[in-house]
């Protein structure tokens, strides 16, 4: 079944579900909620991997958060499943496709190191603007961590808090490196309590007029290739790689399957789109862009694929695609073709 179908029945298992489900949160029925929502977790490993938190906040709506992490193949899947919730859900509830900051989470969040308890309020954030790069250079103190000899679990501690209240879309677009201190920094002019980071973020990303984003899944990373020893032949004529899943094309460069195992394992499908280069100069470059976006607005609507970045080649240009149902993006790719004066050609990366 593919990654669509999957969404579409967890979402009509869902709704014969929700007016238990709400009227355990809405009374306090914590045994049975939890029970609920463990229950959709378990359906949720196949579809997206990640499980989903909810709660009935303090405002009196229901909010649904999807835990994704970093990994943009279960980020696709969970934008994907917020588009296809159904429209009397989304009108009563909030669906988050991701951790958005100061989520319950992050009001909940206790970290005991030996005999004491830590919440964010212990934790005092110093940082380092990079204006070239337009990102922050991140240490994080907190008393309790001078208990701690292991410095990569004080590192994972830090970069977990950050992410409970920045929020996933802040931490990726946002934080370039992240180093746990014993001590505090006396010599930073840039500091803050842990829950007031994310305000000092918000300023400084209107006050330098940084790129803003709305998803995660919409921060794009460039790469050039080496060029050397490289040829015409069917990606091996990179020579510039920009996408929204670096992890992916690492993977790819380094003839790794793993990412497009565990798409194909949830119902989808990773690929690109290829044609050739219809000039030699930096006009491919932008006609590659402008397709991309073009193809990515008459395939997201239908809620079947999503473009992901692609590549520019000495002889051809590329476009990748994240797939979600395969038959019927080879439908609207084949009335596409129809439309169109080049020939486009479809790849699987698992097919080459």
């Amino acid at each position: 079944m593919n990654c669509k179908h999957r969404i579409q029945r967890f979402w009509d298992h869902f709704m014969s579900e929700r007016a238990q489900l709400e009227e355990a949160l809405r009374s306090g029925q914590e045994d049975q909620s939890e029970d609920l929502i463990r229950e959709l977790n378990v359906r949720l490993e196949t579809i997206c991997g990640c499980p989903l938190f909810i709660e009935y906040n303090e405002d009196g709506f229901f909010e649904m958060t999807f835990d994704t992490g970093p990994n943009k193949t279960v980020q696709y899947i969970t934008e994907l499943m917020k588009q296809c919730a159904p429209k009397e859900l989304v009108e009563d509830w909030i669906i988050n496709s991701w951790l958005p900051p100061f989520s319950a989470k992050a009001k909940n969040a206790r970290l005991r190191i030996k005999d004491k308890v830590y919440t964010g309020a212990d934790f005092t954030v110093f940082y380092e603007i990079d204006d070239t790069n337009r990102v922050l250079h991140v240490s994080v103190y907190c008393p309790g961590f001078a208990d701690i000899a292991d410095e990569e679990r004080k590192r994972d501690m830090s970069a977990y808090m950050l992410e409970l209240f920045l929020g996933e879309l802040e931490l990726e677009a946002r934080i370039a490196s992240v180093t746990a201190v014993d001590k505090p920094l006396s010599d930073s002019e840039n500091f803050c309590l842990l829950p007031n980071f994310y305000e000092d973020v918000c300023d400084i990303v209107i006050d330098r007029e940084w790129l803003e984003y709305r998803e995660p899944t919409n921060i794009y990373m460039a790469y050039k290739i080496n060029e050397e020893g490289s040829d015409d032949r069917l990606r091996k004529d990179m020579k510039l790689i920009v996408t929204t899943n670096s992890l992916l094309q690492e993977e790819l460069l380094q003839k790794n399957y793993d990412s497009c195992l565990d798409f194909r394992d949830k119902g989808g499908e990773y690929g690109y789109l290829y044609y050739e280069n219809p000039y030699e100069d930096e006009k491919s470059a932008l006609i590659r862009q402008t397709m991309e976006k073009k193809i990515d607005e008459l395939l997201q609507p239908l809620a079947i694929a999503r473009t992901i970045g692609g590549a520019i080649g000495t002889r051809y240009s590329y476009i990748d695609v994240a797939i979600f149902d395969k038959d019927a993006f080879a439908i609207v790719l084949e009335d596409l073709r129809s439309k169109i004066s080049f020939d486009l050609r479809y790849q699987p990366y698992l097919e080459e």
